[in-house]
């Protein structure tokens, strides 16, 4: 019986697509009980009862039709990051910002339109914490007619693994009531499985390889060398770039380039290329923060190893966004309005450090906060009605916004735009790095060109700009892309041309039903009441002690 209803509702919701052209999945998510780095054994997210998930490929034009099935103990929801959803915020995937999530045990359909986007994309979990857990993958979008600059391509997709699951991870956190959390010293996937037991990069003499680096971590950095070959950067999340060569890749959190290699003229020699996983908030530990992982470039089966000279970190090049250039030429944009963020973070006794963007930590509404911007008429352009917790900053059509994020904090951050892309144009050093045992990030301003990105690294005691252009109405979150910061409080969200969102955006019977399931309101402020009534909203936790 139950197998019925699930094909009927696959029916009816694939029906609603009409003649587009459409790739259809059908994912069951769950949880196993595996090892997937060879030490630790835990329940790993999974689809269809397997690891790991499948990468998702479509071609431009695409419609992505993905039934989901919610088989786990908790809600979930499905972010597909790097769609701009044009006013269709409600299959954006946030849970509690632009939706109620899938209860469990229900199904539900997301429809995600690849008309205006080509491009190195990917799909994660956005509810409790199952991003970390596992729920990950690749979303990829092909140009309509492949580009002739390369012969094929290829795709390395990296992941961070922790010991344990990250629910647990903070319960420990919490009884140790340490003040910051302990060490996590992980370990590396690459592709999906064990870094130490992934398959060879086999490369053809003369061929022009277009590789797909893909950093899809949640607490750790990667870098990726190709020791004897020379790398030119093509795009950066999804968004082409002026071509640059650089001897080495450096990709925070969520981040993604894609790269142009050319193969040696000859199998004389095999090589190697070289990961390390890092971060800076971790003590150095020999063997285990930074991990050092390797892989075989193959030309030849059983050919010898090339001899390359090792390159201190410091004398390389690496892809450096602000260095980088927009292929399409975007000129700098002006500034109408600046918004200023700082990051902020407090440890309260129970020993898990929240952070901030302003005073208080980002936490979900009892109201998705879309649904308030549909909801309230004229006091939707008021942010006091999202509450203080959902740190909301209300966005005029066609304004021109920079924001300036100070991060006067000892951890990097990658900081991620929902719904779009922004132009970064310059970085500087903020605090006392040196005095903090940091490195002074060095001041730099873009080109004329700025490269545009949906993810960015801000460094330990640094500021930097970002600007973006108001182009529709949308709810769209900003947070931080490392799990704790993001799960602790380090996120806002931009409310943009509310009367648009109101006049444009019909959220469909199947999204509500999700919230009626769950018992959440779908109207009102973040409290669900009318006007500025906050009765029964929770206290959100205050950050900014100074």
């Amino acid at each position: 019986m139950l197998s019925f209803i699930w094909g009927l509702f696959l029916l009816l919701n694939s029906a609603t697509i009409g003649c587009a052209e459409r790739v259809e999945l059908f994912w069951d998510i769950c949880r196993l009980n595996i090892s997937r780095d060879g030490y630790s054994t835990w329940k790993s997210m999974c689809v269809n009862n397997a690891v790991p998930i499948p990468p998702v490929h479509v071609t431009q034009g695409d419609v992505l039709v993905l039934n989901v099935r919610n088989s786990l103990d908790v809600p979930t929801a499905v972010h597909a990051h790097g769609i701009y959803h044009n006013y269709t915020d409600y299959y954006d995937g946030a849970e509690m910002v632009t939706e109620c999530g899938i209860p469990q045990g229900e199904n539900f359909t997301y429809i995600i339109d690849t008309t205006n986007q080509v491009g190195d994309l990917w799909i994660h979990g956005h509810a409790h914490s199952q991003l970390t857990d596992g729920f990950r993958t690749p979303f990829i979008i092909h140009e309509k007619i492949k580009p002739s600059t390369y012969d094929e391509e290829k795709l390395l997709y990296f992941e961070d693994w922790n010991e344990r699951a990250f629910k647990d991870m903070v319960a420990i956190d919490a009884k140790l009531k340490l003040a910051d959390f302990p060490p996590s010293y992980r370990t590396m996937l690459i592709n999906g499985v064990n870094a130490n037991t992934s398959k060879s990069l086999h490369f053809e003499p003369r061929k022009r390889y277009r590789l797909r680096i893909m950093s899809l971590t949640t607490s750790s950095w990667v870098k990726f060398r190709m020791p004897g070959h020379t790398m030119h950067v093509i795009s950066k999340d999804g968004v082409e770039a002026v071509p640059m060569e650089v001897d080495g890749l450096d990709l925070g959190p969520g981040q993604r380039v894609s790269i142009i290699v050319t193969a040696h003229d000859t199998t004389e020699f095999n090589y190697m290329y070289n990961v390390t996983l890092y971060a800076n908030f971790i003590p150095l530990y020999p063997g285990l923060m930074p991990r050092h992982y390797s892989g075989l470039i193959e030309y030849q089966k059983n050919a010898p190893l090339a001899s390359i000279p090792t390159v201190d970190d410091a004398q390389l090049v690496w892809n450096d966004v602000i260095n980088m250039q927009a292929r399409d030429r975007m000129p700098l944009l002006p500034v109408d309005r600046q918004i200023v963020l700082s990051i902020k973070q407090f440890t309260p006794e129970h020993g898990i450090p929240y952070y901030s963007f302003g005073d208080y930590a980002f936490n979900h509404s009892l109201v998705p906060i879309l649904f308030t911007a549909l909801s309230m008429g004229e006091l939707a352009s008021n942010s006091s009605v999202y509450g203080p917790q959902a740190q909301a900053h209300i966005l005029q059509y066609g304004e021109s916004i920079e924001l300036l994020v100070y991060n006067d904090n000892s951890k990097d951050h990658s900081l991620h735009l929902h719904r779009g892309e922004y132009q970064v144009v310059e970085v500087g050093p903020y605090g006392d790095a040196v005095a903090n045992n940091h490195t002074a990030v060095e001041f730099q301003k873009s080109g004329p060109s700025p490269m545009r990105c949906d993810v960015v690294t801000v460094r330990a005691y640094s500021y930097i700009k970002l600007r973006f252009h108001v182009n529709r109405g949308m709810v769209a979150l900003f947070h931080c892309h490392m799990m704790h910061g993001g799960y602790f409080g380090l996120a806002a969200t931009f409310i943009a041309a509310p009367e648009l969102l109101q006049k444009h955006v019909k959220v469909p019977e199947e999204v509500i039903r999700m919230c009626k399931l769950r018992g959440i309101k779908t109207s009102g402020n973040a409290a669900g009441n009318e006007g500025f009534d906050m009765t029964g909203l929770p206290t959100p936790f205050l950050v900014n002690r100074e």
